[in-house]
């Protein structure tokens, strides 16, 4: 029972960050900045390049940048938590572009990433795990708390 209930905490806390970096960082930061860079003549030329490109060239690339930006995430949340909030924030704030740019790569190269067996379970994992997460009662459960309190302080305020 105890551990059903410290189970249920720890889902919910990864579920509430999980949400938290969906609607605050992820739309409403990384979206923009994709849309804005997918406009961009310099990038559309890109796009074509790598397209010519051999699969290997996108795959690194698009594996060194990623892993950039999840050490730089990591980085961020150790410097938050140890007591430098300001530059953890500084950091992460940072990475956002990065991260940005890493998905827009992802979805001009897509075909090509996923020419590679580790890399497409890999990446089907990933969309599995998040549309678990997607349909799990206690994200269910958050989303339709966060949109009530949404709506009562846009009403009320």
């Amino acid at each position: 029972m105890i551990q059903k209930r410290v189970l249920n905490f720890v889902l919910t806390i990864l579920v509430l960050v999980f949400i938290i970096f969906e609607e605050l960082v992820w739309d409403r930061f990384a979206t923009p900045i994709i849309n804005y860079i997918s406009k961009l003549k310099i990038l559309k030329k890109l796009e074509i390049y790598l397209q010519k490109m051999d699969s290997k060239i996108p795959l690194v690339t698009f594996v060194v940048i990623f892993a950039l930006v999840e050490f730089l995430g990591l980085y961020a949340g150790s410097l938050f938590l140890s007591g430098k909030p300001l530059h953890g924030v500084l950091i992460y704030a940072a990475k956002i572009p990065i991260a940005a740019f890493t998905f827009w790569m992802f979805g001009a190269t897509k075909s090509k990433l996923l020419e590679f067996n580790w890399f497409k379970k890999s990446y089907y994992f990933t969309v599995g795990v998040i549309d678990k997460i997607k349909k799990s009662k206690i994200y269910l459960s958050i989303k339709d708390r966060s949109t009530k309190i949404k709506e009562y302080v846009k009403n009320d305020i």
